[in-house]
């Protein structure tokens, strides 16, 4: 084997080693912010509210991060949940459920709305306050985030003065024509057949 199929092999198993550890560190996270917000819900009185639909992603379907809440809201609904409402956060305010009045949970939705902020607008006013909102983000320097079909956004959450802080930035054509275009030279470069 020449010295750049090894290197390409490398750096392709170095990057299959990343995602898949980013994958399961996304796990933790969605399951620890799930439960956290459950709590919360709970020792509040509220309605939990999750955004995104629980079984929509491909890690997901396998096995589950987290639950359905008390309500599950998504573009295309949450078919495996008991109470659905089917919208799209970024056309709010969702008729169903006042103002200040729920605990919020958002997995890996942020990533793939039209208008960030329209949804963040839209977490803010069913939460009521920032400690009653609990988000997990794909982790923004990993492939998943530039490469997933959908995604727009990429970024993190982050604690500002105790409450969660959304930083985001959108993912361009260019990233993802870029970051497509490396790891297809890296695949042709690992596997491409030698002559004889």
């Amino acid at each position: 084997m020449s010295l750049p199929k090894l290197a390409a092999r490398v750096i392709l198993g170095y990057v299959g080693l990343v995602e898949g550890t980013a994958a399961l560190i996304r796990f933790r996270e969605r399951s620890t912010a799930f439960q956290m917000a459950a709590e919360r819900a709970t020792a509040l009185g509220r309605r939990l509210v999750v955004v995104g639909d629980p079984d929509a992603g491909m890690h997901t379907r396998l096995m589950r991060a987290y639950g359905c809440g008390d309500v599950c809201i998504d573009m295309n609904g949450c078919p495996g949940c008991p109470i659905t409402i089917v919208a799209d956060i970024t056309k709010g305010p969702i008729a169903d459920i006042a103002d200040d009045s729920a605990v919020v949970f958002v997995s890996c939705v942020l990533e793939y709305v039209t208008d960030l902020n329209a949804a963040l607008r839209e977490i803010a006013r069913l939460a009521g306050s920032p400690d009653n909102v609990f988000v997990v983000t794909v982790q923004p320097w990993t492939l998943t985030a530039r490469l997933y079909p959908g995604a727009r956004w990429r970024g993190t959450v982050g604690n500002a003065s105790g409450a969660q802080a959304v930083d985001m930035k959108p993912v361009g054509l260019e990233e993802k024509l870029a970051v497509t275009g490396a790891l297809g030279l890296a695949l042709a470069a690992a596997f491409w057949p030698r002559r004889r």
